[in-house]
């Protein structure tokens, strides 16, 4: 129930940024959203990854180190 709630209000936010014409955080809050909603765990670490590195490119090493954490 609880994390209905944040989805919610993070969707909530996410309409807001649109209208707003704020599409940068927009999409990051898109990419928030589908983490969060996501219950396959396996699926869940391969979109983590994907987050980490479109939005840390700059840290090689612990893309890296996740990735031999989630053994992908």
């Amino acid at each position: 129930m609880t994390q209905n709630a944040y989805i919610k209000i993070m969707q909530d936010r996410l309409d807001w940024c649109v209208e707003t014409e704020h599409y940068e955080t927009a999409a990051k809050l898109r990419d928030l959203i589908i983490y969060e909603s996501t219950d396959d765990e396996e699926i869940k670490h391969q979109y983590y990854l994907y987050l980490l590195k479109k939005y840390a490119p700059e840290c090689p090493e612990f893309y890296e180190k996740m990735k031999e954490k989630y053994k992908l």
